[in-house]
């Protein structure tokens, strides 16, 4: 518990405005850039669905200043609620150690997180708050609780690697589109170096861990990461998609969502390489797996 304090507290203190600048410059513009080359032109009037949109919700915000009508999903309590009965539904919801996480968040770190959002998009975002319908669902629904064919765009940052039913999740994605709709994800690559999700290679090729080794969950785990990860390779991710969904596409990108960049090499040594020889070296180097779906029927 002491660690993850620890680490929480560093990541934070140090991360928190670049956050807010990968938030619009990565994220939202480049999820938008990707979206264009793909035949979804706009956002305005757009059904938008930010799917696991975390508790600062930044994509559900940006969505909604540009004009869609957004809703906001995740399996935490997201309602921006006055701080006490905000802490006192989550742990009604999701327990009192997510609870004091959330609260010490919104504390330290959210007034300048949001701070540096609005700066970063030119834009009052948090005006738009108002405007977005937030819906918590129950993980151990097999459902999302949102009716059938009400969205034109599905996003989904992050999330799919905490996933544990893929191909269920792959099914309320169909449902939930509309004809023609379009389902974009960013897929944090669970062999890659930052792939075992432990915060001291959040930026492996910036700030290396002089505490952890490198790829260590997939050599001794001896810092085993504090959320599920599946594990999923990109075969797997593709096979449960392409029996409800056309994928349009799939491919490696960086940390700044740019395609083609790797991340780590130079933590590949020969020794580590030689230990993880069953692993392809392009999946060891790509941080995260960019997939964009449509739904034609």
């Amino acid at each position: 518990m002491l660690r993850e304090i620890r680490e929480l507290v560093s990541y934070h203190s140090k991360s928190t405005i670049r956050f807010a600048e990968h938030d619009v410059h990565n994220v939202f513009e480049k999820t938008l850039r990707d979206l264009r080359n793909v035949g979804f032109v706009n956002l305005e009037g757009k059904r938008v669905l930010d799917l696991g949109c975390g508790q600062r919700f930044p994509f559900a915000l940006q969505c909604s200043a540009n004009g869609a009508r957004v809703t906001a999903l995740d399996i935490n309590y997201i309602q921006p609620d006055f701080l006490p009965l905000a802490f006192y539904r989550t742990i009604k919801h999701n327990g009192l150690k997510r609870a004091a996480k959330s609260v010490a968040r919104r504390m330290f770190w959210d007034d300048r997180y949001y701070q540096a959002l609005e700066t970063s998009a030119g834009n009052s975002l948090q005006l738009h708050k108002s405007k977005i319908k937030f819906v918590v669902s129950d993980p151990a629904q097999s459902e999302y609780p949102l009716p059938a064919e009400s969205f034109g765009l599905i996003v989904s940052n992050a999330v799919l690697e905490h996933v544990q039913d893929v191909p269920q999740f792959a099914a309320n994605i169909a449902r939930l589109l509309d004809a023609g709709g379009y389902f974009y994800a960013i897929i944090h690559n669970f062999y890659s170096l930052s792939g075992g999700h432990n915060l001291e290679w959040a930026f492996p090729d910036e700030s290396p861990s002089p505490n952890v080794p490198p790829w260590d969950h997939l050599r001794e785990n001896r810092f085993p990461a504090w959320t599920y990860l599946n594990r999923l390779k990109p075969a797997e991710y593709k096979d449960a998609f392409s029996k409800y969904l056309r994928i349009l596409r799939f491919d490696g990108v960086g940390i700044q969502h740019d395609p083609g960049a790797l991340e780590g090499e130079r933590w590949l040594t020969p020794e580590i390489s030689a230990e993880l020889e069953a692993y392809p070296r392009d999946l060891l180097l790509t941080r995260s797996w960019r997939m964009i779906c449509q739904r034609l029927n």
